[in-house]
């Protein structure tokens, strides 16, 4: 009894993701979801309270799992542990074996309190930056210029969700630009420092042009 309980919680939950990713939540129908999963309604909502509770399931082990990931690797970066490729290549890997989950995140989530996942997550890097940037003497930066190093960071990884890559390719496509990215940010510490010297007021040595 309780292998064929599981057996219909499963066949519901595949039959859910494939709705939500074709019609998003609000599209997503419930009788639809039922004659895919050939459950009848009554059996649907012995397994759950609602469609609500079904996005629910689906998609919260995964925030979980990403934001697990996401801290180790500010950690591992930070501590010098692993570089910018090996957390690129881990956190792309991660959404391409759950792209369907993440395209319903992206694109499906409307009138759900997922629907700022993004939100949080640019929130997320914002504050990755920061550290970094403190760690190697930048206390005060731009938030433009945080804005879009964000936006691009985030850029990378729909890229993963968006094209038809294979794993593989996405692994390497990851890794390149993770090198990218560690040689981009040492050059522009460098820029900033130079910026910001050049704020600073003169000495009466500099004042006299030696």
């Amino acid at each position: 009894m309780n292998t064929e309980k599981e057996s219909s919680r499963k066949e519901i939950l595949k039959a859910a993701r494939e709705e939500f990713l074709e019609k998003g939540y609000k599209g997503a129908s419930l009788r639809s979801i039922c004659k895919k999963a050939g459950v009848t309604t009554g059996a649907f909502y012995f397994q759950f309270e609602n469609k609500e509770a079904v996005l629910k399931e689906i998609l919260d082990p995964i925030l979980a799992q990403f934001q697990l990931l996401m801290n180790q690797n500010v950690k591992s970066e930070f501590e010098e542990e692993a570089s910018s490729s090996d957390a690129d290549e881990w956190m792309v890997e991660m959404i391409w074996l759950h792209k369907a989950e993440f395209q319903i995140l992206l694109t499906g989530t409307a009138g759900t309190p997922y629907e700022k996942v993004f939100e949080t997550l640019r929130e997320g890097l914002a504050n990755g930056f920061c550290m970094f940037f403190e760690k190697y003497g930048i206390v005060k930066v731009d938030p433009k210029l945080l804005d879009v190093l964000v936006r691009m960071r985030i850029e990378s990884y729909l890229a993963v969700i968006q094209k038809d890559y294979s794993l593989e390719e996405t692994k390497k496509l990851a890794r390149q630009i993770g090198e990218y990215c560690d040689a981009g940010f040492e050059a522009l510490v460098k820029l900033l420092k130079t910026e910001g010297s050049e704020k600073l007021p003169k000495t009466e040595y500099q004042k006299n042009g030696n």
